[in-house]
């Protein structure tokens, strides 16, 4: 394995992942991944500030990845910021915590590049020559649909649905009761249906980041990356996952194979979107792949993607 060559941050709305990058071939982003749930929305303001305990929690997250980066050799580092960092009206204290561990200025993308990344990042999960494909990337803030095809994205949309978003707004009983699953199904397959509607609907339908690979990783009963990575999961299969999970209690939840224990608060919304998008889209299922916005950014000229040609 050669030495690092670039570390590639995305602050998310729920998690924060690092990708210490050795290069690229055929399958995306060759290094190690490392994903750290801090839960940025959670316990957000009303008008989306982040509080003093999530940026506690950001800060001690970055503080060990600049300790991993600077073990790697100090390699170039590129940080982004998706949903919850771009409507924080407190970004600047995002920023800073960022700048003063990674030496970096954080860069906040609109909804329209996130999509772009994660469609960049997704499409490896299929054949190189593969046709048109629709990829959903599933966040705590936001979901991302994005339609296209090799030569890039075609269309695209950023919708209000994270399974951080919908759990605080919809989850109100533990275990959640059939109202609230049914009220975050109903929401996302209107807004899909709605804003995807001129959407070619040639392809395969490929998804992204944690809701997806959890809820795959559930239905198979371990989170195995190799097995999840290119799996094809059925609506009939997600169903069945938010059947099993919306049942149980949040503590019941942690004893769920291949559920990640910081991932019990937000699986229930997260798999009712999936549900619900997938309805919305009139898609019978899935392909996941574990290729997705961190490989959209090192394949990227513009961020990492030159650094990792040097």
């Amino acid at each position: 394995m050669g030495s690092v060559q670039a570390a590639v941050v995305d602050v998310g709305s729920n998690s924060v992942r690092l990708l210490l990058a050795r290069g690229m071939d055929d399958d995306g982003a060759d290094g190690e991944r490392v994903v750290t749930v801090t839960g940025l929305r959670r316990g957000s303001h009303a008008d989306g500030t982040v509080s003093s305990e999530a940026l506690a929690r950001l800060d001690a997250c970055l503080a060990r990845y600049g300790e991993m980066i600077r073990a790697a050799g100090s390699p170039p580092v590129v940080a982004v910021g998706t949903a919850a960092v771009r409507e924080a009206p407190n970004q600047d204290d995002i920023v800073a915590v960022v700048a003063r561990h990674l030496g970096v200025q954080l860069v906040v993308v609109e909804g329209e590049r996130e999509a772009a990344l994660a469609f960049a990042g997704a499409r490896l999960a299929l054949p190189a020559d593969a046709g048109p494909c629709r990829v959903i990337d599933i966040g705590g803030g936001s979901t991302e649909i994005v339609q296209g095809d090799a030569r890039g994205p075609a269309h695209v949309v950023s919708l209000p649905l994270g399974s951080t978003r919908q759990a605080e707004r919809h989850v109100h009983h533990d275990p959640p009761g059939p109202g609230d699953v049914r009220a975050i199904i109903a929401e996302a397959e209107a807004l899909v249906g709605a804003r995807t509607r001129g959407f070619p609907v040639d392809g395969p339908v490929v998804g992204v980041a944690g809701t997806v690979t959890q809820v795959a990783a559930i239905h198979l009963g371990i989170y195995d990356p190799a097995r999840i990575h290119r799996m094809y999961l059925s609506r009939a299969d997600a169903e069945g996952v938010l059947a099993r999970v919306s049942a149980l209690t949040r503590e019941e939840r942690r004893g769920v194979a291949g559920l990640h224990p910081d991932r019990v608060d937000m699986i229930v919304a997260g798999a009712a979107i999936l549900v619900g998008v997938l309805a919305g889209l009139g898609a019978v299922g899935v392909t996941v792949s574990e290729r997705d916005i961190l490989d959209g950014i090192a394949l990227d000229p513009g961020l990492a993607g030159g650094l990792l040609s040097e």
